[in-house]
């Protein structure tokens, strides 16, 4: 048996992770801002801590004598500043990382997270992933492709409005990867540390354009709806009408922006896992609620 910390063990991969890691019978130390969201996974047997990414102390103690841990940056729509914070809890984890001495960690990246500037929010994990491997821990690097539950986000425009919006050529297809099939690549490298810091890619084996997108809505929606396209020039301003605080829709536009440069692919010489999971096998789960 063995003792993993899983951050933002509320999150769509974090608490796949951490239940996968409990079924196959190990210890949880599960970081949560809300540990009233997480009582299914303290009666699962988790042991649940409250803190803070930021949160130097109460991260090394949950770190310290630990096998594996998984971290990553949370998204902060409504930070003021968001690459500030992610600044702040990169500094944290890692400090953790080097003060516990913990022998692995296993970081949900993004791909992108090669390139220094032009990615938007994708450059925090740039400079995490730069940070980790000067703590001397082996690290594994998940860099997950377009996460298939982000079109949930779009959900209230589709029902009420009946659109989808969308900034990227209409029948661009995307290999969409759903969080369980992430989460699986995760829970894998966890139980199998590296002998070396490694990068993994976590794909989807299914390919979705906005075109698929907006037809799967409307078959689960039962009406039409109609795709929005706009220039990506108009991503920031469409996303602060939908409540996303300006610091993070400026970096999605730039991310937006970079992903139509192609900045946003696969590093060559790293190994590829494709998850097998489909976009209605992903999101049937949340319409039928």
């Amino acid at each position: 048996m063995s003792i993993f910390v899983v951050a933002g063990a509320n999150g769509h991969v974090g608490s796949v992770v951490a239940r996968e890691l409990l079924a196959a019978g190990h210890k949880v130390r599960a970081i949560v801002r809300d540990v009233d969201k997480a009582k299914g996974l303290a009666s699962q047997g988790a042991e649940l801590l409250a803190g803070e990414l930021t949160d130097v102390g109460s991260l090394t103690r949950a770190m310290h004598g630990a096998d594996g841990a998984f971290l990553l940056l949370p998204p902060a729509l409504a930070a003021p500043d968001v690459r500030a914070l992610q600044d702040r809890m990169t500094h944290a984890q890692t400090t953790a990382v080097s003060d516990s001495r913990i022998h692995h960690v296993v970081l949900l990246s993004s791909w992108g997270a090669e390139k220094a500037a032009g990615t938007g929010p994708i450059v925090g994990l740039y400079v995490l992933e730069a940070a980790l491997r000067k703590t001397g821990a082996i690290s594994t690097f998940v860099r997950a492709g377009s996460f298939t539950e982000n079109l949930l986000s779009v959900l209230p425009a589709a029902q009420h409005q009946s659109i989808l919006p969308n900034f990227f050529p209409p029948e661009h297809k995307v290999p969409m990867v759903a969080t369980r099939d992430i989460a699986a690549v995760v829970v894998r490298a966890l139980l199998h540390p590296p002998a070396a810091t490694q990068v993994v890619y976590a794909l989807g084996a299914h390919e979705y354009s906005a075109v698929d997108q907006a037809a799967y809505l409307s078959k689960k929606l039962g009406k039409e709806i109609k795709l929005l396209n706009l220039p990506v020039s108009a991503a920031s301003g469409a996303l602060q009408q939908a409540g996303v605080g300006a610091s993070m829709a400026n970096l999605l536009q730039e991310m937006y922006e970079g992903a139509t440069k192609g900045l946003l692919s696969v590093e060559p010489g790293h190994r590829v896992e494709k998850g097998p999971t489909t976009l209605e096998q992903a999101l049937d789960p949340y319409l039928a609620k």
